[in-house]
């Protein structure tokens, strides 16, 4: 090959290189301008409610309340981190005249979370930055894992989410003592760091119930949201 056609190969791989940069600087542009732009109000989201009827007879209600969903530009104000607010009330009702006793039960509720790119592992843009070893979830503000008299609350949980899969992340979860039990999660603080693009969450609620001749358990989910 000449000089004058390996000079021509290497301006237009230059040319080239030139032109991904270009489009990888856009698409942080637009990540940043889509993390800073996110909404300050409060969604509200639709009730859900389930029921059944166990074999021996015991009435099994779920209803999932006061379902909300709040985004807010992240405090970091980066491309790669997505920051709101939840709130969800969980009840479970047990009812009517069963032939075996109840021998525990109980309500539950928590999210799950899921993230469009993961971008952890570094963008080799020449920005001079590099991430985590994968995403992050940090959730603040939330009762212990079981809820009780004394009852206490963790200041955070942290998981880990991988593009393409859903992680469930269990918020509160409360024994069955009497007919009734509920567990309410008010402004719930999430983060979730090192993804790029939209991340979705939607809600969930459970109650199980145990007899002697059987086990139940009742699912409820919210509609999806984005943070």
């Amino acid at each position: 090959m000449s000089i004058e056609s390996q000079n021509g190969v290497s301006h237009r791989r230059s040319r080239a290189a030139v032109g991904l940069a270009a489009c990888a600087v856009a698409a942080l542009s637009s990540g940043v301008v889509f993390a800073g732009s996110a909404s300050a109000t409060p969604t509200a989201l639709a009730d859900k409610f389930a029921s059944t009827v166990t074999d021996d007879g015991w009435s099994l209600d779920l209803a999932a309340t006061k379902l909300s969903s709040n985004p807010v530009p992240n405090l970091a104000t980066t491309a790669f981190t997505r920051e709101g607010f939840v709130s969800a009330k969980v009840t479970g009702t047990i009812g009517g005249q069963g032939d075996s006793a109840v021998k525990t039960g109980y309500v539950e509720q928590g999210l799950q979370i899921g993230c469009q790119i993961d971008v952890s592992s570094g963008l080799g843009l020449g920005l001079g930055f590099s991430l985590g070893p994968s995403v992050g979830v940090s959730i603040s503000g939330v009762p212990s894992a079981n809820v009780g008299v004394n009852a206490s609350v963790n200041p955070s949980i942290q998981s880990t989410i991988a593009p393409g899969t859903i992680t469930t992340i269990p918020l509160g979860k409360k024994d069955l003592e009497s007919s009734k039990a509920s567990i309410t999660a008010e402004n719930v603080h999430v983060k979730v760091d090192a993804c790029m693009g939209p991340v979705t969450i939607r809600s969930y609620a459970q109650l199980s119930v145990s007899t002697a001749t059987s086990d139940n358990t009742l699912f409820v989910y919210s509609d999806p949201t984005w943070l």
